[in-house]
């Protein structure tokens, strides 16, 4: 694959490792990571060595979402169109189109895009120091792709409160509403990992395959569009400054109302 300095991969026993890599800003999701994480589905996706994905974040966040600060930074609409349209709208779509199953660990924090990557991973496990937070609103942003989980039953409610609260919840908290599969310390969250892709191997990739296009068809194309176009729109908006500004002086935003 095309190399990312913000996203290691590797290939081992059939499983293809995706770790992101900027711990000094815990993980936080910037152009570079975008274009680095979907370069990296794309490998794995297309190598027929590998049977399933993990994603993980290097030190002690998963991932701390949306780089506040490239992002409050962008110069005109275009830099912002771009962003969204070239480079988050291409990682979701091989995200959702991956025939493979995908599984996150998660040992720390996953808040706004990172904690809507948990969300859409086939299956999530998580240490019990890991908190998740849909808290893109509370820099006047917005974790779009985590709207359209509210349509299924199981965890929808849950996460529209999460959506329009920005609080954050407990790893076991997100395991009771379904968010989390498994809850480990974090010495035993590899063995879990381990344990899983052991009884996958088990499973024919076949069948995985055509179990993940109907599981990818739920989230359909309609409402990824309707997501795109809101994130672009928060992104631009003076909420978004608003709350950018008050991020990066680590004070609570205050909103117009």
């Amino acid at each position: 694959m095309a190399t990312s300095q913000d996203v290691d991969y590797g290939v081992r026993d059939h499983t293809a490792w995706l770790t992101m890599n900027r711990p000094g800003v815990l993980n936080a999701l910037s152009k570079g990571m975008f274009r680095g994480l979907e370069l990296a589905l794309a490998s794995a996706s297309s190598d027929p060595a590998v049977h399933s994905i993990v994603i993980r974040g290097e030190g002690r966040a998963f991932s701390a979402g949306l780089d506040v600060k490239e992002v409050s930074g962008f110069a005109t609409q275009k830099e912002a169109r771009d962003f969204v349209y070239r480079l988050v709208k291409p990682f979701w779509e091989r995200f959702f189109e991956c025939e493979k199953p995908i599984l996150s660990l998660v040992d720390g924090p996953a808040y706004g895009a990172g904690a809507e990557i948990a969300l859409a991973s086939d299956i999530v496990i998580a240490s019990t120091r890991s908190t998740f937070a849909f808290s893109g609103g509370r820099v006047g942003a917005l974790c779009c792709i985590s709207a359209g989980f509210g349509q299924f039953s199981m965890i929808g409610r849950k996460v529209v409160e999460m959506n329009l609260t920005g609080a954050a919840i407990s790893a076991e908290e997100a395991r009771l509403f379904g968010l989390v599969n498994y809850v480990e310390d974090s010495e035993g969250i590899e063995n879990r990992v381990a344990k899983i892709l052991d009884e996958m191997r088990h499973v024919s990739p076949t069948s995985n395959a055509s179990f993940k296009r109907i599981h990818g068809s739920l989230i359909t194309a309609p409402i990824l569009n309707v997501a795109y176009k809101e994130l672009l729109r928060t992104i631009t908006s003076p909420d978004f400054r608003t709350g950018a500004t008050a991020f990066t002086r680590k004070e609570p935003p205050e909103y117009d109302k």
